[in-house]
């Protein structure tokens, strides 16, 4: 007790040492388990980003769209896996998708966060990559149609992030 009294300083700073060092350890604790990437968390994050690309298609000129996912081990050599989707859409006869590619790339380019890249390789159809503001890259491809395939397809790709856990 006499102590307390004669140095009542030292026993609150000692107080908010103990209390400071909880509140960092519950921090550490909290935000290790938050930024813990499943292979499903980051196949969400692609194909929430794919599903957002593809909801600026008018709906009434999408008549199909299916995905193909496949999984690979992280290119760093981590313990990570990362997740490669394909997302495939048919469009009706007649759309003009590399219009919309194109009026796409526009918008992207002016939205925040974003950047757009056109090229064309070797043809009429441009190919669009599209980087978020947390580097998440998206790759379209229209391709032109044909006498075998009228109908006008578009191939969304995407690759995440590795996962922390799996």
């Amino acid at each position: 007790m006499r102590v307390v009294r004669e140095h009542p300083t030292v026993v609150l700073a000692a107080a908010c040492i103990v209390l400071l060092v909880g509140i960092v350890a519950t921090g550490l604790a909290l935000s290790s388990s938050v930024n813990s990437l499943t292979v499903d968390d980051v196949t969400t994050q692609v194909t929430d980003g794919m599903d957002e690309l593809q909801g600026q298609l008018p709906q009434d000129a999408v008549l199909s769209a299916a995905d193909t996912i496949r999984t690979e081990p992280c290119p760093d050599g981590g313990e990570g896996t990362l997740v490669a989707v394909e997302r495939s859409i048919v469009t009706v006869d007649g759309f003009d998708l590399t219009g919309w590619v194109r009026e796409l790339s526009a918008t992207y380019a002016a939205k925040e966060g974003w950047s757009a890249t056109m090229r064309s390789e070797q043809g009429p159809a441009p190919i669009l990559t599209l980087a978020s503001r947390s580097l998440m890259l998206f790759t379209l491809k229209p391709s032109a149609t044909s006498a075998t395939d009228p109908a006008p397809k578009l191939t969304i790709e995407a690759t995440s992030r590795c996962s922390t856990v799996d």
